[in-house]
């Protein structure tokens, strides 16, 4: 069974139950980094300015803006591999993260969608609650 690493804990902090509750079945199954749940308005700016998120950080809220964070961004973690090499192997990666990821949600009877799924911007570590 993996854990949680500190930086993961405190990614977690501020973050809708909902998800901590899925990440914490996650975990026990497939080892993954929190790498961002709530955000500050500032941070959805830089993030916007750098091409990171489509939410412009200054007019409008993205569900990580909220509090708690209706979202979170989370990478799969695999020895000797780097997520974001842009390689067939990293894209497989993700795309079994989102699957288990899904699964649990739904096990847990909590709506989900994942970035990977847009159509016109790829949000591979993104999950957000649905309505």
């Amino acid at each position: 069974m993996y854990s949680f690493s500190k930086r993961s804990l405190d990614n977690l902090k501020n973050v809708d139950e909902r998800l901590i509750k899925i990440c914490n079945e996650l975990i026990k199954v497939t080892d993954f980094t929190v790498i961002e749940g709530h955000r500050s308005l500032e941070r959805q700016k830089e993030l916007y300015d750098k091409g990171f998120s489509k939410i412009d950080g200054i007019s409008k809220k993205g569900k990580h803006n909220y509090f708690p964070s209706l979202a979170i961004d989370i990478i799969p973690f695999k020895k000797g591999h780097n997520p974001f090499d842009g390689s067939k192997e990293s894209d497989l990666m993700f795309e079994d993260l989102a699957k288990q990821f899904k699964e649990v949600a739904k096990q847990l009877n909590i709506k989900v969608q994942w970035g990977g799924n847009w159509i016109n911007f790829s949000d591979k570590p993104h999950f957000e609650l649905v309505n």
